[in-house]
């Protein structure tokens, strides 16, 4: 028997149906099940997921699922499925219909707004991963040239990018992990699988123009003194968007027509600067100018120093001894 999603609308800082406390940052919610196309069904167990881990661009959940009918329904961000076993599925969109047996190195895209019918021939263990709408064209206006920054996801049936498996089973790989521990990285790697999804799964869309304000000028010194105060914790736009009252999508363009670059650009820019001063002391070990830099360790600073600035920071420190 077909049965499809019955789930409450759950409201900020409350408890979801796990019993879990329902966790929000900056004023944005969590993104949770309710939100996704993954439907409650008898022949669906969810064994793993993001929900009360405080994710606020992706939901990720591991299934054990019998064979079954999904009607998914449509939704304004983009699904992304890959089995742990490989499956059998027939798969129904519009009037096109599709079947194959997937190994479990393969991904299946449904981009927004898409309503589908699966059918599930035989159990499976799968990885479903949710990536918000609004990440996603936060990554196209910065990749992007502003005529361009309209991009269609292409659907994608059984698809072999084996850069998009690594990224979503990092993902997967996350659910493991301590969930506060881990915000700031699940922020990155949101935004890294949406800029390879722009680049390699997407066309233009249509184009349409936009005229970004400005953020007021003590908006603007707000968000700078908080990140200047803030560099050696974690940062997220959410929490630059709440100290100047927008929204994250207000917020991310008017910080862009402000500045010139995107807020996490800047972010980084800002560590990167305050590493040159503290490089400039002989007595502080690089690994904890790279703490109180906000790297999570001397390597990870290491590869962002030489991106910015063309050398390491030992050699940087060399120069100007």
């Amino acid at each position: 028997m077909e049965q499809t999603d019955q789930h409450s609308i759950l409201e900020p800082n409350g408890v979801n149906d796990a019993g879990q406390q329902f966790l929000a940052f900056g004023g944005t919610r969590e993104f949770s099940r309710a939100q996704s196309s993954l439907h409650v069904h008898p022949d669906v167990t969810v064994v793993k997921s993001s929900e009360g881990f405080g994710w606020t661009d992706l939901y990720a959940a591991i299934t054990d699922e019998r064979p079954h009918l999904a009607i998914r329904r449509a939704i304004p961000d983009i699904w992304f499925a890959s089995t742990l076993t490989g499956i059998e599925l027939r798969r129904t969109v519009g009037d096109e219909q599709l079947h194959g047996v997937l190994s479990s190195n393969l991904v299946t895209i449904t981009p927004a707004g898409i309503a589908v019918r699966d059918e599930i021939a035989v159990p499976v263990n799968a990885l479903h991963v949710y990536l918000k709408g609004d990440a996603m064209q936060e990554v196209a206006d910065d990749l992007f040239a502003t005529h361009r920054s309209d991009r269609a996801i292409i659907p994608a049936f059984a698809s072999e990018d084996r850069m998009l498996f690594l990224l979503l089973h990092a993902i997967r790989a996350a659910l493991d992990e301590p969930p506060r521990s881990n915000l700031l990285k699940v922020e990155l790697l949101a935004r890294v699988l949406a800029s390879h999804v722009l680049q390699i799964h997407s066309t233009d869309g249509v184009a349409r123009t936009r005229t970004a304000d400005r953020l007021g000028s003590n908006q603007l010194r707000l968000v700078v003194d908080y990140i200047e105060a803030n560099l050696c914790g974690e940062i997220s736009v959410n929490e630059l968007a709440a100290i100047t009252g927008l929204s994250r999508e207000q917020f991310f363009r008017r910080f862009k027509a402000s500045q010139r670059i995107s807020p996490h650009r800047y972010v980084m820019m800002a560590r990167i600067e305050r590493a040159k001063a503290c490089l400039a002391d002989p007595k502080l070990e690089l690994v904890s100018i790279a703490l109180m830099c906000g790297f999570s360790s001397q390597a990870h600073f290491g590869s962002v120093f030489k991106r910015f600035m063309g050398t390491s920071p030992a050699r940087y420190r060399r120069s100007i001894a």
